[in-house]
């Protein structure tokens, strides 16, 4: 008993380090999957596009993005602001959005400008945390309303808020398409001071950026306004990526 009593003891101490250790890799895991779910620049899942290759940026050119439309209030004023200013962007369209405003869809085409996958119905909360299913569902229900809208299908996706899981990556090559996100932003979904807003993006824009900038807000002219502008006192140019988005040829 002397002996069995100090042995028992000891494989008790033992056991319960297993499990702290267990429980060290399981919680260092989980914090690595959703650092890389919820930060939009991580690679970690697999190959996205935050900046302009090295040649097009030597140009002085970037790439404006619009998200979250189409929308019947904001965005005709900013293509008109875009054609004014002789700019392309793409934009980044909600997949019920878009069923319900598709001669807005053909428009953003009509008139030169890309047209992405931003997802079905834009679960911004919780799609760095859907199922595969869910995934697919969100990304190819998407990819058929803009594809049935104008013909052809889109070849950039933008997952809301930037947030993606493991899972994303293998559904949008399976549907042909490739993820954008962004190296330059002023939270112009979440701020309405439109000054704080153009300074945060002054202080990230360079040649070779990737926009990103918001439909379906009251303040959205007066943000493409700040921007339009800014390219033009800094001597840059926008462009549109290879494949455009849906339609157009980059």
């Amino acid at each position: 008993m002397v002996y069995v009593l100090p042995a028992l003891v000891a494989c008790g101490l033992a056991a319960a380090g297993w499990w702290v250790a267990a429980g060290v890799v399981f919680w260092g895991a989980f914090v690595v999957f959703a650092w890389g779910a919820v930060n939009p620049g991580s690679g970690l899942f697999g190959p996205l596009v935050r900046r302009l290759p090295v040649a097009r940026a030597a140009l002085g050119e970037v790439w404006l993005t619009v998200d979250d439309g189409p929308d019947p209030a904001t965005t005709p004023t900013l293509l008109d602001m875009l054609d004014a200013h002789g700019a392309r962007a793409v934009f980044f369209l909600i997949g019920e959005k878009a069923a319900l405003h598709p001669e807005l869809v053909r428009e953003v085409a009509r008139r030169g400008h890309g047209v992405g996958n931003h997802s079905l119905t834009h679960p911004a909360g919780w799609f760095w945390a859907l199922t595969p299913g869910a995934v697919w569902r969100e990304v190819a229900g998407c990819q058929a309303v803009l594809g049935g809208i104008l013909g052809v299908a889109p070849v950039w996706f933008r997952p809301p808020a930037g947030h993606h899981n493991i899972f994303v990556v293998p559904v949008i090559r399976a549907l042909g398409l490739r993820m954008m996100v962004w190296d330059c932003r002023g939270y112009d979904a979440v701020w309405r001071d439109v000054g704080a807003v153009l300074r945060r993006i002054g202080r990230g824009l360079g040649p070779g950026s990737i926009i990103l900038m918001h439909d379906a807000v009251p303040h959205a002219p007066a943000v493409l306004a700040g921007v339009l502008e800014m390219l033009r006192a800094r001597g840059l140019r926008t462009g549109l990526p290879e494949g455009g988005g849906a339609g157009v040829s980059g």
